[in-house]
């Protein structure tokens, strides 16, 4: 398994890439192409359809299937800080 790392509001790989970003409720890939956005406990696709929510520890797809819980997010993702930032990243880039 790889590991990852957040440093202020980005994602980063084992070899200290860049994997992804934030900028407000933004999500970018390492190419600077928005890919989703943040509302809530909710991450939205670029048209605006629900991709995951978070309900207490648990992460739902949008069919509504448990997907992970929140202490798998930290398992893989090092240094990530409480909040909706780096489960919206692992959902995109790292599960």
């Amino acid at each position: 398994m790889s590991t990852y790392r957040m440093r202020g509001l980005g994602l980063y790989d084992s070899h200290n890439r860049k994997i992804a970003t934030a900028r407000g409720h933004a999500i970018f890939d390492a190419s600077n192409r928005q890919v989703a956005g943040i509302r809530g406990n909710d991450l939205f696709d670029l048209e605006q359809r629900i991709m995951m929510s978070v309900r207490g520890n648990d992460i739902y797809d949008a069919d509504n299937a448990k997907v992970a819980s929140l202490s798998e997010v930290g398992e893989s993702i090092k240094g990530a800080p409480d909040g909706m930032l780096p489960v919206a990243m692992w959902y995109c880039f790292v599960r």
